[in-house]
């Protein structure tokens, strides 16, 4: 009896544990847009629309992906939107406080409008690998 209400307990938790979602966040087209966008500079439009719509599918249900933000504010930046790439920056720093000194770096640099690329500021966004 005891060992039956055990196989019971475990057939109800691996039932469970197929239930939930398959990533913990929604990463949309991301890989195949930053690829098409290494590839291709000229794709940042796309590659920035493909952000946007990470976030907007992310926010307020699930948590948007580490370092979306913070893509998405380089991105702003290097277009010369600085106070977007700010707003970016202080919501990735928000999101994710772990970045926080990065972060401050980063918009340090917006404000005073030094360079607008992203190794200036000693961080450079993570490439994927590619296969």
């Amino acid at each position: 009896m005891m060992r039956a209400s055990r196989l019971s307990i475990l057939a109800v938790a691996a039932i469970c544990a197929g239930c939930g979602p398959t990533t913990k966040y929604y990463w949309g087209n991301y890989s195949k847009s930053l690829y098409d966008y290494q590839q291709n500079p000229t794709a940042q439009a796309s590659h920035q629309a493909e952000l946007e719509s990470i976030i907007a599918s992310g926010e307020p249900t699930r948590k948007v992906p580490p370092g979306i933000y913070a893509e998405l504010g380089y991105l702003k930046l290097s277009s010369g939107d600085s106070s977007g790439a700010i707003a970016l920056f202080e919501k990735e720093r928000s999101a994710w406080p772990e970045s926080a000194q990065m972060m401050d770096k980063a918009i340090l640099s917006a404000r005073e409008g030094k360079d607008k690329s992203p190794a200036a500021t000693g961080v450079t966004p993570v490439s994927l690998p590619t296969s």
